[in-house]
């Protein structure tokens, strides 16, 4: 029998060799089940500068999107996301117009974010481990070798719970972005990849919906316990500046203290769709009537409300003049002109926030009908493509965001 000393002797030898000359093994992808809250060792990107920025939302629109409009935000962020089913499916992984814009940007000095978005309310959600299933995973490696090197920080995901069906929300759902996060961090480690990995968006984080659904908090939970990813992506498009405030401390208690939180979009869509139906302001009426030289026209007979006009400006474009005056005009749109400034108060006041992305363009098809119920996006944005003419060939700016958001940029009072 050895003695009991002998015995601590090899022990302690063994420990050392393990410790100096054995063999280690190359980080493997966690899959969240190890409860581990504070290993940080492994993850890319956790020497990156998560200082706060506002950025540029381009959505799917990154081809579409004009240069001189984004050069004038004086942003250094731009988001665009890659459509990853649709683009599996048509084989257009060379040819994607929107892909191979989004690789310019980072010739031209932005700092880049990219989403992975993948679409299981267009496409079904595929079974596990089935065909499909493996061959969207797959895919994400494909996705990677042409956008990584053009790519600052990567989220996988889009918009998981509004592109999926409730019913696949716990699994697979859960399952799926699981393993997508897997694929990632095991590219990133075997091409020696240091950037950020984000998971998410987590939309409508305000909503008992969300905050109480099951697969949401277990996707949540992922997050937190995973060591490799530095934090969630959140979208918040919402109504009242609590439901923002909302949404970033549900997320901001549902991760680590060294994890960051990523807003690729957020907007007042909710709060100008509320106001839709109401009928036009009658300041508007009066000065556009009062108006003889100044381009402020007043709008044809029967359009009495508010998204009926904005369906006539989709349709026939206005003089810049007459869009500013039915902002200025408008009682609940002169109430938000400062929504960047309030916005941005709120995003700086929660440490984890590093980057928020706001719309550039607003993205409306021609002759399409804008609706009682429809969605008014085209409220948001920085510069007035669809709604305003333009002057001397450039798209015109919005009411007051524009001038707010390039003081954010700059590092300026976007308040004063």
């Amino acid at each position: 029998m050895t003695s009991r000393p002998k015995m601590m002797m090899a022990m302690a030898f063994a420990a050392l060799f393990a410790a100096c000359g054995g063999k280690q093994s190359a980080p493997q992808p966690d899959n969240g089940s190890n409860g581990n809250t504070n290993i940080t060792n492994t993850r890319p990107g956790k020497n990156f500068d998560f200082s706060y920025n506002m950025g540029v939302n381009l959505n799917e629109q990154a081809a579409l999107s004009d240069l001189n409009d984004l050069a004038d935000t004086k942003t250094k962020w731009v988001r665009s996301f890659a459509e990853m089913i649709d683009v599996y499916k048509a084989n257009s992984i060379n040819t994607d117009a929107n892909l191979n814009t989004f690789i310019t940007f980072k010739a031209k000095g932005y700092k880049t974010v990219l989403n992975l978005k993948f679409n299981f309310v267009a496409n079904a959600f595929p079974a596990v481990n089935s065909t499909d299933w493996n061959n969207y995973i797959a895919f994400i490696d494909k996705v990677l070798d042409k956008a990584m090197p053009y790519t600052d920080v990567l989220v996988v995901g889009n918009e998981p719970f509004i592109e999926a069906d409730p019913s696949v929300w716990n699994e697979p759902l859960n399952s799926f972005y699981k393993a997508a996060c897997a694929r990632v961090y095991s590219y990133f480690t075997s091409h020696n990849i240091d950037k950020p990995i984000f998971l998410g968006a987590f939309d409508n984080m305000y909503q008992t919906s969300r905050t109480g659904n099951t697969g949401v908090l277990n996707l949540l939970s992922f997050v937190k316990s995973t060591d490799y990813l530095s934090g969630a992506d959140v979208h918040i498009h919402h109504n009242t500046d609590d439901e923002m405030t909302s949404s970033l401390s549900f997320i901001d208690t549902h991760l680590r203290d060294d994890q960051k939180i990523l807003v690729t979009e957020f907007s007042a869509k909710n709060y100008f769709k509320a106001y839709n139906t109401t009928n036009i302001d009658p300041a508007f009426i009066a000065a556009a009537n009062a108006s003889t030289t100044d381009q402020i026209y007043p709008p044809p007979a029967g359009i009495i409300q508010n998204y009926q006009y904005i369906d006539y400006v989709l349709k026939n474009p206005r003089p810049v003049e007459e869009w500013y005056a039915f902002w200025k005009n408008s009682a609940y749109l002169e109430n938000k002109k400062n929504y960047l400034c309030t916005s941005n108060t709120i995003l700086k006041n929660y440490s984890k926030v590093f980057v928020a992305c706001y719309a550039l363009r607003q993205s409306y098809g021609i002759g399409v009908d804008f609706t009682a119920t429809t969605d008014p996006w085209v409220m948001n944005a920085l510069f007035l493509n669809r709604s305003v003419q333009q002057v001397n060939g450039r798209n015109q700016k919005s009411y007051s965001f524009l001038d707010q958001f390039v003081k954010i940029a700059q590092g300026t009072n976007p308040c004063q």
